[in-house]
């Protein structure tokens, strides 16, 4: 099979689907093909003769990645490091795919070096003080709302479980499950390896009341149904029985940060970050905590200690001349 030639039409490379085919995650295929993408338009861009993949060169990796370190951000900015990174493996990914297919003789990103993965700025976590003020506006909301037990039930779910976003809006009433007296979600997470998480009693008591405000609502709970359902859908209206859109989740929590006064957006992984971040602080090994959500390595997990951020900390005070 000859190699995929570029497309006159779009300048981009064809893509094989059955790369993408061969990963669960649709998050995982959705950032493989967006890293895809992005590196072929820079090779139509910055080398316009190339007319093969069998064509891309070491030097072209090089070339790429260096232009991501220095202006291939948002904006113009550079990318971080953990960022290029992560696009320099999909690329590797890909392209071993195709030496697999004979479709090319080496994979050229094997031996690029990779940045080192440092976090350029910390990530939006919050203190505990900004937790309790959001947890609190949550508890006083407007009490005919139909939209506040789903709000608090999601955003106690993400401030006391740390999980991710993907991971949360997937789940399933049958996932809600009490196992030896305790409550616990059961979720299928990164590389769709299923994850059981033991509930906090603050985070049960605001799933116990969202369900049963879904059961005043005559909304169906069945165990395939899912768990958390948007309270409209302007689309069909007779269809609740759908996962919330992610970026209403983003448009959720960022509109109440805003009601807490907080002075920088937050997401979902602000709500993961501050659960690290919180376990750290308060002395759990950073092993136990990795293991908590799924870190595949430690040093994931040690991007998000807020302990070794602190001036207060500094051992300079110790020094006595």
């Amino acid at each position: 099979m000859g190699a995929p030639k570029l497309d006159s039409s779009n300048g981009q490379f064809p893509l094989h689907e059955e790369f993408f085919a061969n990963y669960t995650s649709e998050n995982t295929r959705s950032n493989y093909r967006v890293d895809l993408i992005k590196f072929f338009e820079y090779l139509a861009e910055s080398s316009p003769k190339l007319k093969a993949l069998n064509d891309v060169e070491r030097n072209h990796i090089i070339n790429y990645r260096n232009f991501l370190l220095e202006t291939g951000g948002v904006d113009g900015r550079p990318s971080a490091p953990k960022t290029v990174a992560r696009k320099l493996a999909s690329l590797s990914s890909y392209f071993d795919y195709l030496v697999e297919k004979g479709e090319r003789d080496f994979n050229p990103v094997q031996s690029v070096k990779r940045p080192r993965r440092e976090v350029l700025k910390p990530t939006q976590a919050l203190e505990k003080e900004q937790v309790r003020a959001l947890f609190e506006l949550l508890s006083q909301g407007d009490e005919s709302s139909k939209s506040r037990p789903l709000h608090r039930a999601l955003l106690i779910t993400f401030f006391m479980t740390g999980m991710r976003k993907a991971e949360v809006l997937n789940l399933k009433f049958k996932d809600y499950r009490e196992i030896n007296d305790y409550r616990v979600l059961e979720f299928i997470g990164k590389g769709g390896k299923v994850g059981q998480k033991l509930l906090h009693p603050m985070c049960v008591e605001a799933l116990e009341e969202y369900l049963s405000w879904m059961r005043s609502q005559n909304r169906g709970h069945s165990p395939e149904d899912w768990l958390f359902q948007p309270t409209r859908n302007p689309s069909d209206p007779t269809n609740l029985n759908k996962p919330i859109n992610p970026r209403t989740i983003n448009e959720i929590i960022t509109n109440y940060g805003k009601k807490i006064g907080l002075n920088f957006s937050i997401s979902p992984h602000s709500a993961r970050a501050t659960f690290i971040g919180e376990l750290l602080e308060e002395g759990v090994d950073i092993y136990s905590v990795a293991r908590e959500v799924n870190h595949s390595s430690v040093k994931t997990t040690q991007e998000y200690d807020k302990r070794r951020k602190k001036l207060s900390d500094s051992p300079i005070g110790k020094l006595r001349y």
